[in-house]
């Protein structure tokens, strides 16, 4: 009979893994490489490859010499570099312990230890769930289960995925002599279960109006809108914000307003110069448009990527020369949502003519 400590001690590590601190792909600039960080500023990996992206379902695409791998958030390798392009790999990640990876322009299947566990046979192919997946080959569709099996016989039109059930769609196509065809208005959906049953869906007319999309992911077929979204447009407009029934909860007061990750969001204030919108320097804010750091005007968030709090952390740019001086030099920092430097990143210099 296992001891009370040692239960407990169990507990805590069942516990420890649920409580994975999510991690964050930030750039060095002195190295000119990528590396990952967790949100209080510890190096998860140092700065080891050419190019990453940030981390999604729990992966990131990496570069090294010319060639594209998968790591996880413990920095461990999945897929060591050697494909292609970073779009190789589904962007959903792992489903049931497979993940479905381009070769050559065929699909196959992975586990998580980066074993080929379905050949690269298919044309598309998409991630499985409650048990099947849908492929793609010459414009067909079926079903397969994780063994790489054909669930049925049947090959479909289209596909579509509702609610985490996956249906078949037969378009009724009508060949005329030229080859070309029409169908009679109508597509019939056939629910398709992991033992290969078919049987014709029951709610035809609300399946045939689901989404704009034939195909909805599993995962986030059920996924509730954000709560808080902004909302507005560029210009003097501004940006407001307001919650996913569509209900005003800000005016458009702000210049800039980021989307909100974990509760905090970075918003400048709308200062108009003339017939011109201007930022008023940055500031954090909690899900009650409560100011919780107002940030030295000296720091602006990094462009051309998405600006937002990820993992907890956000890119800042902190001026570190004088505004007029013919060269800029900038302190590059990853800022937590109370506006702590958690890690720099070094410094870039710029003429002033570069745009900084």
């Amino acid at each position: 009979m296992k001891s009370k400590h040692s239960i407990i001690s169990i507990l805590i590590q069942i516990l420890s893994l649920h409580l994975l601190t999510a991690q964050t792909v930030y750039y060095d600039n002195s190295t000119r490489l990528y590396g990952i960080i967790d949100n209080t500023g510890k190096n998860i990996l140092k700065p080891s490859f050419n190019e990453m992206t940030k981390f999604e379902y729990g992966l990131s695409r990496f570069r090294q010499n010319g060639k594209w791998g998968l790591i996880n958030e413990k920095g461990m390798i999945v897929f060591q570099p050697k494909f292609e392009n970073e779009f190789a790999f589904s962007n959903l990640g792992f489903n049931e312990g497979l993940i479905s990876v381009n070769v050559n322009g065929k699909f196959g299947y992975y586990s998580e230890k980066g074993v080929l566990i379905i050949p690269h046979k298919f044309d598309s192919t998409e991630q499985f769930c409650n048990g099947i997946a849908w492929v793609e080959l010459n414009e067909k569709y079926c079903f397969i289960n994780i063994q790489g099996k054909y669930i049925s016989n049947k090959w479909f039109d289209n596909v579509k995925i509702v609610n985490g059930i996956t249906y078949g769609i037969d378009e009724k196509k009508i060949f005329d002599k030229d080859g070309g065809y029409h169908n009679e208005g109508k597509h019939d959906y056939y629910k398709i279960n992991k033992d290969g049953v078919m049987s014709i869906a029951e709610n035809q007319d609300y399946l045939r109006n689901y989404q704009t999309y034939y195909i909805a992911y599993c995962d986030i077929a059920t996924k509730p809108l954000p709560n808080i979204v902004s909302f507005g447009t560029d210009g003097r407009d501004g940006y407001g914000y307001k919650n996913s029934k569509g209900e005003i909860l800000t005016e458009k007061v702000y210049s800039f307003a980021s989307e909100f990750d974990n509760g905090f969001a970075i918003i400048s204030k709308k200062v108009m110069a003339g017939y011109k919108m201007v930022n008023d320097g940055y500031s954090i804010i909690n899900d009650k448009f409560e100011i919780v750091k107002e940030l030295d005007k000296s720091y602006e968030p990094i462009w051309g990527s998405s600006v937002k709090f990820e993992n907890g952390l956000i890119e800042f740019r902190k001026l570190t020369s004088k505004p007029d001086d013919e060269i800029q030099s900038w302190e590059y920092v990853l800022i937590n949502k109370y506006g702590e430097t958690i890690k720099r990143m070094n410094n870039g210099v710029f003429p002033v003519s570069s745009g900084g």
